[in-house]
């Protein structure tokens, strides 16, 4: 042990000096291991918020389409004609069979 000591003092370290680099590179070493880990849920949150963020951008699109909505309403407006075409053709079919019925 005092090889050490004589080596460290003709090395120009002193021992206290080596005491204090020890304690504080064990504390460094657990706060580059927490930053690395800190690192690393980070990239784990990026992929998670953009394929949230890929996931909401598909449904926005899915559900607010213009062009999906104007073709369905343009179909309905069609087919809300051909019924009003069909109901009016109906009552005059209506009359015309009470009319019938009247004469006989």
């Amino acid at each position: 042990m005092s090889s050490d000591v004589e080596n460290a003092e003709g090395n120009g370290i002193h021992t206290v000096e080596l005491c204090v680099y020890s304690l504080l590179s064990t504390d460094l070493d657990g706060i580059y291991q927490s930053i690395n880990q800190l690192r690393e849920s980070q990239a784990l949150l990026l992929l998670l918020m953009r394929k949230c963020r890929g996931s909401l951008k598909l449904e926005n699109e899915v559900l607010y389409d213009k062009s999906s909505f104007d073709d369905s309403s343009h179909k309905l407006n069609e087919l809300e004609k051909r019924m009003n075409k069909l109901i009016k053709r109906m009552n005059e079919i209506k009359l015309r069979s009470e009319k019938l019925a009247k004469q006989h």
